[in-house]
């Protein structure tokens, strides 16, 4: 049970990610960057694999699985829906920072449960892991199409 509660409290960080990048894909929509909404979605399918895995976990356990955020994620999905993104870098920028966090607040939940189960923590490691590829192709994006010029 305690396992449970815990992966749904990190089930609920994935969901706030997904929520977060759901905003980022409406700004990049209304800008009609077509290129920038590609990579949005391959972002999208990565933290949906994540809600599959860890929903999968806790229900191999007996248990239901969250589908919804924090008190604290749902604060932090409303700042995010405040900020206003004029240009693809402002997007990409905010993503990057909101990566880096998932990424923070990742490790700080591997350092407090440190009774999880190896196999659950390696797939944290993972989750980690692609926290850092999605950060790389958001980098890629920007030297790419938004800062060196052609």
């Amino acid at each position: 049970m305690e396992k449970t509660n815990e992966l749904n409290k990190f089930l609920s960080y994935i969901h706030m990610g997904m929520s977060i990048y759901r905003i980022y894909y409406e700004h990049a929509s209304k800008m009609k960057n077509e290129k920038l909404i590609s990579l949005i979605v391959e972002i999208q399918e990565i933290f949906k694999s994540h809600e599959e895995k860890i929903t999968k976990l806790i229900n191999n356990f007996g248990e239901k699985a969250t589908n919804s955020l924090t008190t604290a994620g749902r604060f932090g999905v409303c700042m995010e829906k405040m900020k206003m993104f004029k240009t693809p870098f402002d997007i990409c920028i905010n993503a990057i920072k909101a990566t880096d966090m998932g990424t923070i607040s990742s490790i700080k939940f591997l350092r407090d449960n440190k009774k999880l189960s190896k196999e659950m923590k390696e797939y944290i490691r993972n989750v980690i892991d692609d926290y850092k590829k999605i950060k790389d192709k958001l980098i890629g994006y920007l030297l790419k199409e938004l800062v060196i010029e052609n």
